[in-house]
């Protein structure tokens, strides 16, 4: 494997944990709200979450085409005919 499909792998892990720690914080800002807080900042903040979830779910789908396009061409590599 090479060093460039090592970074691409571990660009999609990071990625993933990005996504992961958004979804947390989600969680979190949803259940910390209070009934009597601040709905305005609650509603910014899910929404700055949201924005920040989809940008790293489309994160997420390019490093995986990447990595998916990546293997296919080792696949091909790897079961081409020798030429006699």
């Amino acid at each position: 494997m090479s060093t460039s499909t090592i970074a691409k792998a571990s660009r999609v892990e990071r990625a993933f944990e990005r996504l992961e720690a958004a979804v947390d914080r989600l969680d979190v800002a949803l259940s910390s709200r209070s009934t009597d807080g601040d709905v305005s900042a609650d509603n910014e903040a899910i929404d700055r979450l949201r924005r920040e979830n989809a940008e790293l779910k489309d994160l997420h789908r390019a490093a995986a085409d990447r990595l998916a396009n990546t293997i296919q061409r080792l696949d091909s590599l790897l079961t081409k005919p020798e030429d006699d």
